[in-house]
């Protein structure tokens, strides 16, 4: 018996890469043969070992194995898994809407909307149907998928426990306040809300700070054009873009990370998330999408983007240990959740029966 594995490309450190190798891995385990298969021009050349070309796949495949189709563009591989005869699941990472990329990137704009034309018409495909978060199987349930269920991504301690880089511990673990975000620079991250609350935090709370932005750009010159011009009429010399970082440099800013601050308007999971939990960063949220059930309690979650009032909230929590120290305790036992023993007893659960031969 097989479970293998569709993904439309694969990256270097991504969280939808990481989840399908960390699967890999626990199916191994049980003793299930398993490969990741992906559309050869998006696979990144420092990865290129870890998946093979779809096409080399097997195909139909034996009605006794599983495959797994990681869904969050559109790709070629969906009409390769409709092919298929094997027991077929469908795991969808959200499609941000199209809309927040009209006016920034309209190719970007079309392909958002014809990934989520193509997700609509492989619903009654799968045999099973998983969001990785309860957001994403309403989703997936508006569009006529069943059954459906729930899959969460995996907080890889043992990635997160690696050593972080030297040079920016030195460069950030200043005594300085840092006000971290995490995630790729596109317009539904709300890159220009962190950018406002930094005025008032730096203006009315505490001038001895910077704000983080550690994501990719590429492909959002537009954005962040207007983003670096915000700065200047705001006139906040300490904002710090940092584009794409290996690793070893986003350990070094979570560990370094006085606040974890998104005013992310629309999120599928939002893996930052956890991270900053397990470094015991406080977190500071918009309540949007699936951040509030991501959180589920834990860190503190806004529904009103009070700029000025965000700002004194994240001066009580730096200035504040009790304060702190509470709103930490109550964040690790939420990223257990998201542990590779929970989930790994999560997907046993919903692959069933399917699995009594190991």
């Amino acid at each position: 018996m097989k479970l293998n594995q569709l993904l439309p490309g694969f990256g270097s450190g991504d969280a939808i890469s990481n989840f399908a190798l960390a699967i890999q891995e626990i199916v191994r385990g049980w003793g299930l043969e398993s490969a990741i298969y992906c559309e050869p021009r998006h696979v990144h050349p420092a990865v290129e070992r870890f998946c093979e070309d779809y096409r080399r796949g097997p195909s139909p495949g034996d009605p006794s194995d599983i495959t797994l189709y990681h869904y969050s563009v559109g790709s070629p591989l969906s009409d390769f898994f409709r092919g298929l005869r094997t027991r077929r699941v469908l795991v969808y990472h959200n499609i941000t809407p199209h809309e927040w990329f009209r006016g920034v990137h309209e190719e970007k704009m079309r392909a958002l909307w014809e990934g989520r034309e193509e997700l609509k018409s492989l619903a009654g495909v799968p045999d099973l149907a998983l969001g990785v978060s309860e957001f994403n199987r309403r989703e997936l349930e508006e569009y006529g998928f069943s059954p459906t269920g729930v899959l969460p991504l995996i907080a890889d301690t043992v990635k997160l426990s690696a050593e972080p880089d030297p040079a920016f511990m030195k460069r950030f673990a200043d005594g300085t306040a840092n006000l971290l975000f995490v995630g790729r620079v596109v317009p539904n991250k709300r890159v220009e809300d962190l950018l406002r609350i930094y005025y008032y935090f730096r203006n009315t709370v505490n001038a001895n700070s910077r704000l983080i932005v550690a994501g990719s750009m590429t492909g959002m010159d537009r954005y962040t054009s207007s983003l670096r011009a915000l700065v200047t009429v705001l006139d906040l010399p300490d904002v710090v873009f940092l584009n794409h970082v290996t690793d070893p440099e986003l350990l070094a800013l979570y560990r370094t990370a006085s606040v974890f601050l998104s005013m992310s308007e629309h999120e599928g999971f939002c893996i930052p998330l956890i991270e900053a939990m397990h470094f015991r960063v406080p977190v500071v949220a918009y309540a949007a999408a699936a951040v509030p059930e991501t959180l589920a309690g834990a860190g503190v979650l806004v529904k009103e983007k009070d700029f000025a009032a965000i700002a004194e909230l994240i001066g009580r929590v730096v200035s504040d240990p009790a304060l702190r120290g509470a709103i930490v305790g109550k964040q690790l036992p939420r990223v257990a959740a998201f542990s590779r023993e929970a989930v790994t007893e999560r997907l046993r659960g919903l692959l069933g029966a399917w699995l009594n031969r190991c």
